[in-house]
C-alpha cells in the first residue's frame, strides 16, 4: 500500500514538473472570436474576415489649434498624412493602405474612362444626355464650352471640349459619390479632408487578424512608431477593431494581476482562520501545483490559451480546494485509522469529482472556443487536484485534535415550526425563482462584453465629430465563381438600391457594370442615338451659331461612332481608383476552395427604417447574395448560442441526475442533494431579473458550472451530514468558492465580472440549503 502511494506521488510529481517546465513557453493570446460559436465564425464572419471589415484601422490625424492659418493646418496636415501613409505601407503591417489619391487622378480617372463611358451610362444618364442634345441643351452647353475656351483655362481644355463637348464624361464621374463612404469629407489635393478642414483620415487593412491580441499589439507598434513622425501640432486617433481587442486584453489582464493574488491571499486567511493550523498552505497548495500541467494541457490542444480562459484559473482555485478542505478535516477529526477514514470518503469525493467533471466535459462540446478552454483547463485541473489531494493530504498528518472552533457545528436538522418554516423559505424561493426565469431576455449581443475604456471611447466620440456618424451600416455581398459572374449580380444590388430610392450607399456598380448590363447599357446607348438620326446636322449648326467650326468637334463624333468597349477591373485597378476598388473586390486565394474560392465584391448600405427586411428579402431570393447586418448578426449569434447553452445546460443536468440517481437509488436522498442546484438557480434568475433582467453569454456558462458545484454540497451533505468536519469542509468550501467566484465579481472587465457575480448568488443560496433543506428532504430525523 505504502509502495503504490508513493509510486502515485512520483507520478503526480512528474505532472507537476512538467507543468513548471512548459509554463514559460505558454502562449497567452486573446481573440474575440473565441466568444463566439463555430458555426458562425464559419458562415457570415468568414465572409467579413474575407472583406477585410474587420481588420482595418482608421487613423483620424488632427491638427491642434495654436495660432495656425487655414492654409498651414492644411499643410501640417497633409504632410502628417503623407509621412503616415508612407510609414504604414512601408512596414509589411498592412495589405492596403489608403492615404492619398495619385495627383491628378481626377484627369487620370477620366482618360481611363473615355473610352468606355457608352457601357457605364444608365437609364437616368441617357435622360440627362437627352436634355443637352436638345436644341436648348445644345445652345447652353456649346455656349459654356465657348466661354470656357476663352477663359485663362481654356487652352488647357481645348483637348477636352472637342471630344466632349456635351459633358458626357461629367455624368459617369458623378458616380464617384457612390464610391465615398458615408463620411463628411472632400477629397483635396488627393487627401481625405474632413468638412472643417482640421482633420486628415487614413484607412489601412491589416494583414493578421486585429481580434487576437497579440496581433494587434503589433500593429498598434507601427501605429505609434507612425504617429511619432508627424507634425509637432499633430495628434492622431484610431478607431475600429484594434482600439476595443487592445482595450479588453489589457483589462483582463490588469484584473488577473490583481484579482489573482487577492484570492489567493483571501483563500489561504479562510483556510488558516478556520484550520488554524499552518498544514493550510499545503491545502491551498494543491490547486497551485494542478494549475501549470492544466494550463499546458490547454496550450497544447489549442495552441495557446486566452486570458479569459487564464482569469477562469481563479475560479480554479476556489474548486480544487474543496476536495483537500474536505480529506483534510475527515483525518483531522478521525476516530479510526487514516485508510478507514480514507475509504469512508472515497464514495461521495468520487461522487464529488463525477459531478462536477460531468459538467467540465459537457461545456468541452461547447460551440465556443473559449467555452472549450475553460472546460479543458477545469476537467484537468480538478481530476489532478483530486488525485494529488488523495495522495499527499494523508501524508501531511494533519492534528488529530479537535479545534476550538468545533464547537457549535453540532448541526442538527430542524425540527417543529422551524421546519416547516425552513422549508416554506425554500419553496417560495424557488417560486420565485420559476416566476422569474420566463421574465428573463437573454441578450445576445457581444458587446455586453465589450471593455472599451475612457480614451477608446473619446477617440470614438472625436471621429465621429470629425467625419459624422454613418449611421448602422449593412453589407450586401456578392459571390460567384468568377468576377465578371461577381460584378453582375453586384450589379443587380445596385439597380434594387436605385429602384428603392436609397440614397446613401457605397458601390462599385455605378463605375464598374458587369459585362451583361454593360452590354445592355451599350444598346441603349447605340439605341439613344439611332433615334436622333438628325443630331449631327442640329449640332453643327448649334456649333456654327457660336462662333465654332463643326470639323473642330471630329473627336466627338468619331467617339461617337467606336464600337462597344467594355471597362474591365483590371482596367480599374490599374487606375487612379485602384486602392478605393481592391477594398470592395476580394479574390479568393490560390488554394482557396469551396465557398472560400470565390470572388466577392461587397455594397454598402446606410440603413434606414423598413430597408433591412427589403434587403434580406431580396438577398434570399438571389443565389449568390448575402446580408450582413448587425441586425441579423447579432439575431444569429443569439441563437446559435442560446441553441448551444439549452443544449448544454440539459446535458449537464440529465447527466448530474443520473450520477446522483444511480449513486444514492432512492427519491428523498436524490432530491435533497439536488436541492442546492434548485436553490442556485432560483437565486440567480431572481438575482438577474431584479438587476435588468438580462442574461449573457457568461451568466449561463456559469449557471452550468453552478449546477456542478452546488451539487457537490448536497452530496457531501447527505453521506456526511451529521458528522462535524462535513459541516465544516462545507462551509469552507463555499466560502472557498465565493471567493474564487467573488472576486471576479470586482473584475472591470464586463465577461469576468459576470461570471463572477453569477456565482457569487448561486454559491450563496446553495450553501445554506445544502445546511438547512437537505437533511429535511434526505429524510434525516431531527
Amino acid at each position: 500500500m505504502r509502495g503504490s502511494r508513493l509510486l502515485a506521488l512520483a507520478a503526480l510529481f512528474c505532472l507537476v514538473v512538467a507543468g513548471l517546465f512548459f509554463l514559460p513557453g505558454i502562449t497567452l493570446d486573446d481573440d474575440a472570436l473565441d466568444l463566439l460559436p463555430g458555426e458562425a465564425v464559419q458562415g457570415d464572419l468568414r465572409l467579413l474576415q474575407r472583406l477585410g471589415l474587420i481588420d482595418r484601422v482608421f487613423l483620424t490625424l488632427t491638427v491642434k489649434e495654436e495660432g495656425l492659418t487655414a492654409a498651414q493646418r492644411l499643410q501640417r496636415l497633409q504632410q502628417s498624412a503623407l509621412v503616415v501613409g508612407e510609414a504604414f505601407a512601408d512596414s509589411g503591417a498592412f495589405t492596403e493602405v489608403i492615404y492619398r489619391l495619385p495627383q491628378g487622378y481626377e484627369f487620370g480617372l477620366y482618360r481611363k474612362l473615355w473610352p468606355h463611358i457608352p457601357a457605364l451610362l444608365d437609364k437616368q444618364d441617357l435622360a440627362a444626355l437627352a436634355q443637352r442634345t436638345s436644341n436648348s441643351g445644345l445652345a447652353e452647353y456649346l455656349a459654356a464650352a465657348f466661354n470656357l475656351l476663352n477663359s485663362p483655362a481654356g487652352i488647357a481644355m481645348k483637348r477636352q471640349v472637342q471630344q466632349d463637348p456635351l459633358g458626357t464624361a461629367g455624368l459617369a464621374l458623378a458616380k464617384l459619390r457612390h464610391l465615398q463612404a458615408e463620411y463628411a469629407m472632400v477629397v483635396q489635393d488627393g487627401f481625405f479632408i474632413s468638412a472643417d478642414r482640421r482633420s486628415c483620415l487614413i484607412m489601412a487593412e491589416s494583414r493578421t487578424s486585429l481580434t487576437d491580441s497579440n496581433s494587434a499589439l503589433q500593429v498598434e507598434k507601427v501605429v505609434q512608431d507612425a504617429l511619432a513622425l508627424v507634425a509637432e501640432e499633430v495628434v492622431g486617433g484610431v478607431i475600429g477593431s484594434l482600439p476595443h481587442t487592445l482595450a479588453n486584453a489589457r483589462a483582463i489582464q490588469r484584473d488577473l494581476r490583481i484579482l489573482l493574488p487577492i484570492a489567493s491571499l483571501l483563500l489561504l486567511l479562510l483556510l488558516l482562520v478556520s484550520l488554524r493550523d499552518g498544514r493550510a498552505f499545503v491545502v491551498l497548495g494543491i490547486p497551485f501545483l494542478a494549475a501549470p500541467f492544466a494550463v499546458g494541457v490547454v496550450d497544447l490542444v489549442f495552441g495557446r490559451i486566452s486570458a479569459l480562459a487564464l482569469g477562469f484559473g481563479i475560479v480554479l482555485l476556489g474548486i480544487a480546494v474543496d476536495f483537500s478542505v474536505h480529506i483534510y478535516l475527515a483525518l483531522r477529526r478521525r476516530q479510526q485509522s487514516t485508510a478507514q477514514v480514507m475509504a469512508g470518503l472515497r464514495r461521495p469525493l468520487l461522487l464529488a469529482t463525477l459531478t462536477t467533471s460531468g459538467v467540465f466535459v459537457v461545456l468541452f462540446f461547447s460551440k465556443v472556443a473559449s467555452h472549450q478552454q475553460m472546460a479543458l483547463l477545469a476537467l484537468v485541473g480538478v481530476v489532478l487536484a483530486v488525485s494529488m489531494s488523495w495522495v499527499i493530504i494523508p501524508l501531511v498528518r494533519p492534528p488529530r485534535h479537535p479545534s476550538p472552533l468545533d464547537r457549535g457545528w453540532s448541526l442538527k436538522p430542524p425540527a417543529g415550526k422551524k421546519r416547516a418554516l425552513v422549508l416554506l423559505g425554500w419553496l417560495l424561493l424557488m417560486v420565485l425563482g420559476g416566476v422569474s426565469w420566463p421574465a428573463l431576455h437573454y441578450n445576445g449581443d457581444l458587446r455586453v462584453l465589450d471593455a472599451p475604456d475612457e480614451e477608446v471611447l473619446a477617440q470614438e466620440e472625436q471621429f465621429h465629430r470629425a467625419w459624422g456618424r454613418p449611421g448602422d451600416q449593412a453589407f450586401v455581398v456578392a459571390s460567384a465563381p468568377s468576377l465578371a459572374a461577381a460584378l453582375e449580380k453586384n450589379s443587380a444590388v445596385y439597380a434594387f438600391l436605385q429602384e428603392q430610392q436609397v440614397s446613401r450607399f457605397q458601390s462599385l456598380a455605378p463605375l464598374l457594370p458587369g459585362p451583361l448590363t454593360q452590354q445592355a447599357h451599350f444598346e441603349a446607348w447605340q439605341q439613344f442615338w439611332d433615334q436622333r438620326p438628325d443630331f449631327r446636322h442640329r449640332f453643327a449648326e448649334a456649333a456654327r451659331k457660336q462662333g465654332f467650326n463643326p470639323q473642330g468637334f471630329q473627336p466627338f463624333f468619331e467617339w461617337l461612332d467606336h464600337p462597344f468597349s467594355p471597362l474591365t477591373a483590371a482596367d480599374l485597378l490599374a487606375g487612379p481608383l485602384a486602392p478605393l476598388a481592391r477594398n470592395m473586390i476580394r479574390a479568393p486565394g490560390p488554394q482557396a476552395k469551396g465557398a472560400d474560392g470565390e470572388f466577392l465584391v461587397v455594397t454598402t448600405v446606410t440603413m434606414e427604417e423598413g430597408l433591412y427586411d427589403l434587403l434580406l428579402a431580396f438577398s434570399e431570393q438571389q443565389e449568390g447574395l448575402y446580408l450582413l447586418a448587425n441586425h441579423k448578426w447579432r439575431q444569429q449569434v443569439e441563437q446559435l448560442l442560446r441553441r448551444d447553452i439549452l443544449t448544454l445546460s440539459l446535458a449537464a443536468g440529465l447527466i448530474i441526475l443520473l450520477i446522483v440517481s444511480l449513486a444514492l437509488r432512492r427519491v428523498r436522498p436524490v432530491v435533497g442533494a439536488l436541492a442546492p442546484v434548485g436553490s442556485s438557480l432560483a437565486s440567480m434568475a431572481i438575482y438577474s431579473l431584479v438587476s435588468g433582467g438580462e442574461l449573457n453569454m457568461m451568466h449561463l456558462l456559469m449557471g452550468i458550472m453552478v449546477i456542478g458545484l452546488s451539487v457537490d454540497y448536497g452530496i457531501f451533505m447527505v453521506y456526511r451530514g451529521r458528522e462535524i468536519a462535513s459541516l465544516q469542509a462545507i462551509s469552507i468550501c463555499a466560502c472557498s468558492s465565493l471567493i474564487g467566484f467573488g472576486v471576479l465579481a470586482f473584475a472591470a472587465h464586463p465577461a469576468l465580472h459576470a461570471l463572477g457575480i453569477t456565482v457569487l448568488v448561486g454559491i450563496g443560496a446553495a450553501w445554506p440549503t445544502a445546511l438547512l433543506v437537505t437533511p429535511i428532504l434526505a429524510g434525516e430525523q431531527s
